[in-house]
This record gives C-alpha cells, sequence and structure tokens, in this order.
C-alpha cells in the first residue's frame, strides 16, 4: 500500500473505520502531547492491514510511508481488547447492519464449529475457559498421578488440545451463529475436545444485540428457526431452543435408537429439508473468516488476542454488508 488513504478505501473497512474511531477514542482516549505522532484512527487502520498479513507482531512493520512498529502496535491492540473495544465495534456493526429488514434477515439463523489449528499460540494459561466437567476429570487425574510412576502418568486435558478427527495437531474451536445472509451474530472459542452439543447455550449468550426471538415467536411471520447439524441433537437443546422461542430444526441424529418406528417418526418432511439445505451458508462465513491468514491459523500468545481479532474480522465482514 503507498499510503493509508488506499488501505481505508478497502471494501467495507470505511464504514468500520467512522464507526469504530470515535468508540476507541470514548474506550481509550489517547493523551494531547504536541509531539503524538499517531491517534486511534491510525492504529486500528494499521491493525486491519496486520489481518491481512502473514508475519507476526513481531515482523509487522505498518504500511509503506507509515511505519509502526508491530510489538507497539500489539500493546494497543490488547488495550483495546481490556478496554472491551473490540465487542463494543462487532455491537454497533451488527445494530447498523439489523436495522433494515432484521425480520427476514433473522429468520432462518445457523450454528456450527470449525476447527482452527494452534501455530506456535499459547497452550498454557487457559485452562480456566476447561468446563466444570473437564476441570473435575484434571483433579481425578492428578490424584491418580499421584500414586502412579512418571513414566505411566495421564495427561491432563487443556483448552487447546490434541482431537480424535485432526491427528498431531493441536487444535482450538471457534462457534458461531450467523443469520440467513451468512453474516456472524454471535461468536465463541470452544476448546478442540468438546462437543458441539454443549455449546449451544454458550454461543446464543454471546450474541451482543436482542434479537426479539420470544416476542417474533408468537407471529408466524416472523418465526426464527436454529438450523444444526446432527451433532447438536439433544432434548436438552431442543427445549432451550423452544423456551427462547426459536423453532429448531436440528438434523436427527440416528445413533440414539434402531427402532423403526422412531426413525419413520423423525424423518424431516419436503419443506424441513428445503429449509434445511440453508444450513450451508455458515460454512461460507467460516470460509471467509479463514481468508485471512491470522484467523486461520492461531499464532497469538493468549485467547483473548486471538479473539479480539476473530470479532475484527467478523466486523470487517459485516461492514460489507452495511
Amino acid at each position: 500500500m503507498d499510503n493509508i488513504e488506499n488501505l481505508i478505501n478497502i471494501k467495507g473497512s470505511e464504514t468500520l473505520i467512522k464507526i469504530a474511531v470515535p468508540i476507541l477514542d470514548l474506550l481509550n482516549p489517547i493523551k494531547y502531547s504536541p509531539n503524538k505522532k499517531y491517534d486511534n484512527k491510525y492504529f486500528f487502520t494499521c491493525i486491519l492491514d496486520f489481518l491481512n498479513t502473514h508475519v507476526s507482531w513481531n515482523k509487522y512493520k505498518g504500511v509503506q510511508n507509515y511505519p509502526i512498529s508491530g510489538k507497539y502496535l500489539n500493546q494497543i491492540h490488547n488495550k483495546y481488547i481490556a478496554c472491551g473495544a473490540y465487542d463494543e465495534i462487532n455491537k454497533q456493526m451488527l445494530n447498523k447492519y439489523l436495522k433494515k429488514g432484521k425480520e427476514t434477515k433473522l429468520k432462518h439463523q445457523i450454528i456450527d464449529s470449525t476447527f482452527i489449528a494452534n501455530k506456535q499460540g499459547s497452550v498454557k494459561n487457559n485452562n480456566n475457559l476447561l468446563s466444570k466437567k473437564s476441570k473435575q476429570k484434571n483433579k481425578k487425574i492428578r490424584r491418580a498421578n499421584k500414586l502412579l510412576p512418571k513414566n505411566k502418568r495421564i495427561k491432563e486435558e487443556t483448552f487447546i488440545d490434541f482431537n480424535r478427527y485432526n491427528g498431531r495437531k493441536k487444535y482450538l474451536k471457534i462457534s458461531s451463529i450467523t443469520d440467513s445472509m451468512g453474516t456472524p451474530l454471535s461468536i465463541d472459542l470452544v476448546s478442540s475436545k468438546q462437543s458441539d452439543n454443549v455449546t449451544v447455550k454458550k454461543t446464543i449468550k454471546q450474541i451482543p444485540v436482542e434479537l426479539n426471538t420470544l416476542k417474533n415467536s408468537k407471529i408466524n411471520r416472523y418465526k426464527q428457526s436454529l438450523l444444526a447439524d446432527s451433532g447438536y441433537d439433544s432434548l436438552k437443546n431442543t427445549s432451550y431452543l423452544t423456551s427462547l422461542g426459536y423453532t429448531p430444526r436440528i438434523a436427527w441424529n440416528r445413533r440414539g435408537t434402531k427402532n423403526p418406528k422412531i426413525i419413520k417418526r423423525n424423518k424431516a418432511t419436503e419443506q424441513q429439508k428445503k429449509i434445511y439445505k440453508k444450513r450451508v451458508i455458515i460454512e461460507s462465513f467460516f470460509s471467509w473468516m479463514k481468508n485471512y491468514p491470522v484467523i486461520n491459523q492461531n499464532y497469538q500468545k493468549t485467547l483473548k488476542s486471538y479473539l479480539g481479532l476473530v470479532l475484527l474480522a467478523a466486523s470487517l465482514i459485516i461492514s460489507k454488508r452495511v
């Protein structure tokens, strides 16, 4: 890039910068100084540029003719995370996106997760994010290891860990909900070993805006349905979704029974099959996210830093549709 103006003119980034800069000035004000070189607009634009690079923070040198130290930019990025700037930017972008045609956009929502390979990212200090069950398992493993010799000790479960589907690499998961256009409504980081079945509540709670799901459930025209694959099929999930006002459209998991009567009863109708075809839209969203090299693989030392970049990439996708 020749200068920072060219970077601002990237499709979608102009509207994102207009919304983001006043929020950053409020949450992370920069003190006035006669020798002040940079402002929040400059920092934010450079972080947007960093999303499209293949380098680490240490090797990042900024935009041509506007150099900046990658280490210093990383400090600013961490400050934005600490003050909750990325969450607020994402919320404001969603509110602007949902101003027009909210009911039609939210009629069919999709939930799914995708694996992210962990490359040089932090594996330690993330165990506080584990579920209660896995923490209890780790306690039992620790007690058992005291009695076992060193060569026979069992490894404790960690947040970023090996997965039976992915061989020798360590992974984490991004769990997300999108609307019928593939626009992200909710984003959350999940342990690689955690089943999708258990992540529904947590992912729905991460939606930053009010969707009026319960209110619209009484109007047939605006009823909101949630589409999911068979990995999410459980009585708990269906009852939880109906209590929120959703119409669950979850593919039935045949592993539960071999009874032909139950199989026949759970067979989807032609109309249900037609609606369920829209579930593929979320796969398009994951491919858009993984176009950003920084998101495709985790190089960040902390998961907070990685989640901040994921929210920023999601905000950029939303801004292209505003």
